[in-house]
């Protein structure tokens, strides 16, 4: 008898186990636990989604237009001499702008970007004030629509009296409002840089003035007497809400 269990369990140890013992005995496959992970196999990660500063980062960053770096030169002396203005005039001891407030739009009154660039590079008493440092912005939008950043965002240039030690200076290259409003290419450039400027510095689009508005600047502050009245013509009210409606055309940031 047992000669004859043991032949039948033989015969049916690939489907059956009576107790017969062996292999066939054990779980079946599909209570087994999972595999081990190979050896030098990395575990997948988990990707945190972007935080809200990172997705503006981005956004911003993507709206940046072309920009031709042609840097003046910011000597030790102008630097000297720019801190010295600050202190004059707004009773700041710094060569920094330090989180702008206002974009100041102006036109050249140049013929070309060439001559536009000398007056700036020069590093001059100006022929109006007579003072120093020269003259300075940090953008020219050309006739072409090509943008020149002459000065970092983050100097302090001399181009608007009262508002220096708070704005971002572009000067367009031209010799009117009208001009500059007109012509197709100029304007897509600025309105691109001046987008992008202000979203990256949290700047309204009402704090986007031109020259002659300066004085009705909520920023505006002025330390010497004979300057607390001065501004001059370009970019007229007028022309500016023309322009801030085109800006604000362009989206939110």
């Amino acid at each position: 008898m047992p000669r004859r269990v043991a032949t039948l369990c033989a015969l049916a140890s690939a489907a059956i186990a009576f107790g017969c013992g062996g292999e066939d005995e054990r779980a079946p496959a599909s209570s087994s636990p999972p595999p081990a992970a190979t050896a030098g196999t990395t575990p997948a990660r988990t990707v945190a989604p972007p935080t809200a500063a990172q997705s503006r980062a981005r956004r911003v960053a993507a709206l940046r237009p072309p920009v031709v770096r042609r840097p003046i030169e910011l000597t030790a002396e102008r630097r000297r001499e720019t801190v010295a203005y600050a202190m004059r005039h707004y009773g700041l001891r710094t060569d920094e702008l330090v989180g702008p407030h206002v974009i100041v739009q102006h036109y050249t009154a140049t013929r070309d970007f060439a001559s536009t660039y000398a007056i700036f590079a020069s590093n001059e008493p100006d022929v109006e004030l007579n003072e120093l440092p020269g003259l300075c912005v940090q953008f020219v939008v050309d006739r072409d629509g090509t943008i020149y950043q002459l000065a970092p965002v983050t100097f302090l240039c001399r181009h608007t009296v009262g508002l220096n030690y708070t704005a971002i200076g572009i000067e367009h290259v031209g010799s009117s409002d009208e001009q500059v409003l007109s012509n197709a290419a100029q304007m897509r450039a600025s309105l691109r840089l001046t987008r992008w400027l202000r979203c990256r510095s949290h700047i309204a689009v009402k704090d986007v003035i031109g020259h002659s508005e300066s004085l009705g600047s909520r920023y505006h502050r002025e330390n010497v007497a004979r300057l607390k009245e001065q501004t001059h013509a370009d970019w007229s009210r007028a022309s500016m809400q023309d322009y801030r409606r085109r800006l604000a055309g362009r989206g939110p940031c």
